[in-house]
């Protein structure tokens, strides 16, 4: 309906010269008092047919096009794409049009020239990264092999404990860079979710015996189906941050079996979260008022947490007290049992 009325307004002019000239002849044969009055009257009307007529064919044909030109432009906005098929094939464009054509074609080339300029430049940067991330695992390796001969000293003791955190803030960049083709990546297998637990706070026993924090362990057979690097990364991440924010107590592990779902808590008693901060704390980037305090925090763990989990299937959600502790809650859909 909108590209009719536009099409009634640009041929407004027509429409009104039509009828000051059928309204002119008229009067000159009114005032001549023509005995065939009839006749111009019926010529008139026949005219606004003929015109009535060439009018609708040429405004369906305005319409059409307005048409295919706001599906162009949408499908440019919605995707970069741009597609003149259909509208392109019309040979009775007007000048205008063709000329319409020709600048969204230069316009839909220069963009996918940008893009992939910039799909190079993203993909060369991603290179560097996983290169660079790779590369420093080596120097990381050998500090560890120097520093086993110095089980009994304190300070190797602290320097394992720092070497561990920049070996965690160096498989944080590698998950970040991967997180855009963790689809093609994932795994899924049936897993006991008690040992998964316990191989995380293994891996962070260094730091749970320099803090002497304690961690329980839930004595549970729950099964889930996932991806045992990707959820065993969150789970070290939850770990990471529930550790870094308790001074005394610990962490305890638990699961709770539904009929079709299974909720794990990860909970601590640490110094818990400002109210204000907790609806963001899984925003990238997002510190709060422990981070700004910490001085030490990059705003991704939580962040990449949310995004793994949820190509996982899995639902995230943080309950907290401050001076009490945090509790993080993941949902996780219980395996389909097959009926023979």
């Amino acid at each position: 309906m909108k590209f009719w009325i536009c099409y009634l307004r640009e041929k407004r002019a027509a429409v009104f010269l039509y009828l000051i000239t059928a309204a002119l002849f008229l009067s000159i044969g009114c005032l001549w008092h023509m005995e065939n009055l009839g006749m111009l009257l019926y010529a008139a009307l026949l005219t606004l047919s003929v015109w009535c007529i060439t009018g609708v064919i040429l405004g369906r044909k305005y319409v059409r096009r307005c048409g295919e030109l706001e599906r162009i432009m949408l499908q440019f906005e919605q995707s970069e794409e741009l597609s003149l098929r259909g509208y392109d094939d019309d040979v009775n464009r007007t000048a205008a049009e063709e000329y319409l054509a020709e600048m969204l074609s230069l316009l839909d080339e220069r963009r996918r020239r940008e893009r992939g300029i910039w799909e190079e430049k993203a993909a060369n940067r991603r290179d560097y990264y996983m290169m660079w991330t790779h590369q420093i695992k080596t120097p990381i390796s050998a500090l560890k092999l120097l520093l086993e001969n110095n089980t009994d000293c304190r300070d190797g003791f602290l320097m394992r404990e720092e070497l561990f955190k920049i070996e965690q803030y160096v498989e944080m960049v590698l998950t970040y860079q991967r997180l855009d083709d963790m689809a093609s990546d994932l795994v899924l297998q049936e897993y006991e979710i008690a040992p998964l637990i316990r191989q995380a706070v293994r891996k962070y026993s260094v730091l749970f015996i320099n803090k002497g924090l304690s961690a329980k362990v839930p004595d549970t057979k729950a099964r889930v189906v996932t991806d045992e690097k990707w959820f065993s990364f969150c789970l070290e991440q939850l770990l990471s941050n529930s550790i870094k924010y308790t001074c005394s107590g610990g962490i305890r592990f638990l699961a709770e079996e539904g009929e079709r779902e299974i909720c794990l808590t990860v909970e601590d008693t640490g110094i818990g979260i400002r109210a204000e901060d907790l609806p963001r704390i899984f925003e990238k980037g997002f510190t709060g008022y422990n981070g700004r305090l910490d001085k030490r925090s990059t705003g991704i763990g939580l962040y990449l947490c949310r995004q793994v989990l949820g190509h996982l299937g899995i639902k995230i959600r943080a309950e907290s007290q401050v001076g009490c502790g945090t509790r993080m809650r993941l949902t996780i859909p219980k395996p389909y049992k097959t009926v023979r």
